[in-house]
């Protein structure tokens, strides 16, 4: 009785609502086949979710008629426009932010809204994801990327010759082309970093710029080290393992090693609490 009781309450509702869009937004980008982009949104959920929880006991969940209204009607724009458009999938931007907004309207009204601004930055950068990805491709990232490669290999000592966005060893050659520049891992690695920010903030601006600008030179220098890699498998004529680590599963251990390099680097310069020195005056009595 006491769970039908709960069950009941609007906040219960709201939380069915929010579960409903997520599995809606993940079922159409799933149909893009590409799955670091789907790994990114499954973590802005859980991120997001994740920040609701944490104040989940302090919400101010009360609205009025209008704001209630403006919500309901955003929330049925992104169904019917998911239910009727014949490119649903374009939308999955944006799905996630207005649906925020609706749900935030719904539960707190204008001025509640405010509670949830993290949730919205969050969702915020996924619908402006594409046009990030459209200013990098406007750099000639692909060169650059073979560019480092090609410093690493020849390091490393192998007889390497770049051709604008060819490597060249004694007996082959691969090109980077855009797939391979880094541009993914780039993307990845700034949302991850923008997630440290707002789920631990940092007071100085100078450390949140610097959190961001290592972030994304871990993704593009760990991807370089992936194009490097297969440049050199390549050329031994390892196709199978060539293919491991340029379409399999070798590719997302390269996104585990960004990701685990840069929690690394936020553990040991933001996170880690300093030594406790001990009190002099207490050691010298002792």
């Amino acid at each position: 009785m006491e769970l039908s009781k709960r069950l009941q309450e609007p906040k219960f509702w709201l939380l069915a609502i929010v579960a409903a869009i997520a599995a809606l937004h993940l079922t159409l980008l799933s149909r893009i086949d590409d799955s670091d982009i789907f790994a990114t949104a499954i973590l802005f959920w859980v991120a997001a979710g994740s920040l609701v929880w944490d104040k989940h006991d302090t919400l101010m969940l009360e609205s009025k008629p209008l704001p209630t209204v403006l919500g309901l009607l955003l929330l049925v724009f992104i169904l019917l426009r998911t239910a009727l458009s014949g490119d649903s999938v374009s939308s999955a931007w944006v799905i996630p932010l207005i649906s925020a907004l609706g749900v935030g309207l719904m539960a707190s009204g204008f001025k509640g809204l405010k509670q949830y601004w993290k949730e919205l930055v969050i969702f915020g950068l996924l619908a402006i994801y594409p046009f990030l990805k459209l200013l990098l491709q406007i750099i000639d990232l692909s060169e650059i990327t073979a560019k480092a490669a090609n410093v690493m290999l020849w390091y490393v000592g192998f007889n390497v010759q770049r051709q604008g966005v060819f490597l060249i060893l004694p007996t082959s050659r691969v090109e980077v082309y855009g797939a391979c520049s880094g541009l993914q891992s780039i993307l990845q690695m700034l949302a991850i970093s923008v997630l440290f920010l707002l789920m631990f903030p940092i007071r100085s601006p100078v450390k949140k710029i610097l959190c961001v600008v290592i972030a994304v030179l871990i993704g593009f220098f760990v991807n370089a080290t992936r194009v490097a890699l297969m440049v050199i498998l390549n050329n031994a004529g390892n196709k199978s393992a060539f293919d491991y680590w340029h379409e399999g599963n070798g590719s997302l251990v390269f996104a585990a090693i960004s990701v685990f390099i840069f929690g690394c680097f936020c553990w040991l310069t933001f996170l880690r609490q300093p030594p406790q020195t001990p009190d002099s005056g207490a050691k010298g009595n002792a």
